[in-house]
């Protein structure tokens, strides 16, 4: 049996892939009366480390103020509009753990509601510690033809990321390898928490009939499934994320196929063979080239070969850390 979503508690998290279709997701569950989600926050990925390693939990009075003000002034933070003062008198003053400080930033953005929820694609990275802290979490994973995930990461500014390694027209050697390793997660996550706990929604499906993916995202959630849709606040967006804005437009399914022209053959074939795995566990199919699978991959080369395995080495490693965190 699912815990109950105790009252105050964020109950939901929408993940996935970076350019797999979540803000168009965040968008539907926000048309789902009484539920309210704010902009990204990036709160796990970006904060949660280093307040562990640096604070001793529970923190309050000014240091608590400190931690909270930190936040608010973080890069990642801007356009969010985080009330330091709300924040702290939300927690009653105190913060016994960092998964508590995030619930209250949740609150402050989102504004009053019946269920809050939150979407922050890299996530998913965190679900093992963030469903060990809140055993009533429910988990979104939206995932998209991998093709078109890496086709559209290579026109976002954070193609040059430094933690991306420097790859040049073999970029997408990259974005292919962290789409594998986000499905991994996502296979995961819904055999370990089962359907009570979790659901896979595919873009493809959901730009098809967005209606009945938001009757099955109410139904997941505990929510009316046959109450007419509110208006999604157009704040989940922040003005300087231009590359989302078209998730708040009607929505359509024109971008599905979009990657053909994006990408020649040899880097399609070149993702669907990193991904093959991901591919097939979700329903994405591609016709093989010939031969077997071993030359099939030794046409990569052994440097493209061996940057692959340092890059999947280093996402690991970056996992087992997460994995050793209370939150």
């Amino acid at each position: 049996m699912t815990t109950a979503v105790p009252p105050g508690a964020v109950g939901f998290l929408v993940v996935g892939s970076p350019r797999s279709g979540t803000t168009l997701v965040q968008r539907l569950a926000c048309e789902i009366p009484g539920v309210r989600m704010p902009p990204e926050t990036h709160f796990f990925t970006s904060f949660a480390i280093d307040l562990l390693a640096h604070h001793q939990f529970p923190v309050a009075g000014p240091e608590l103020t400190d931690v909270v003000r930190h936040v608010a002034g973080d890069d990642l933070s801007s356009g969010l509009d985080i009330d330091v003062d709300a924040v702290v008198a939300e927690l009653g003053g105190i913060c016994d753990r960092p998964f508590d400080l995030f619930q209250a930033l949740v609150r402050q953005l989102a504004g009053p509601a019946e269920m809050w929820g939150e979407k922050t694609p890299n996530h998913l990275v965190w679900w093992r510690p963030i469903s060990e802290a809140a055993p009533w979490m429910r988990f979104v994973a939206v995932v998209r033809d991998p093709r078109a995930v890496v086709a559209s990461n290579l026109e976002m500014p954070w193609r040059t990321d430094r933690t991306l390694p420097p790859w040049g027209d073999d970029m997408h050697l990259a974005f292919a390898e962290l789409w594998s390793f986000f499905q991994g997660q996502v296979r995961r996550l819904t055999h370990e928490l089962g359907p009570e706990r979790s659901l896979v929604l595919r873009y493809e499906d959901v730009v098809t009939d967005p209606d009945a993916t938001r009757r099955r995202l109410a139904r997941f959630l505990g929510r009316p499934a046959d109450a007419a849709p509110q208006p999604a606040p157009p704040g989940i967006v922040l003005p300087w994320e231009s590359w989302k804005a078209s998730a708040l437009d009607p929505v359509a399914d024109d971008r599905v196929d979009s990657w053909h022209d994006q990408l020649d053959d040899r880097r399609a074939r070149e993702i669907a063979l990193i991904c093959a795995r991901g591919m097939r566990q979700f329903d994405y199919t591609v016709d093989p080239p010939p031969g077997p699978s071993a030359a099939r991959w030794l046409r990569l080369g052994p440097v493209r070969l061996t940057r692959l395995a340092r890059y999947a080495r280093a996402r690991r490693l970056h996992l087992r850390t997460v994995e050793g965190l209370r939150l």
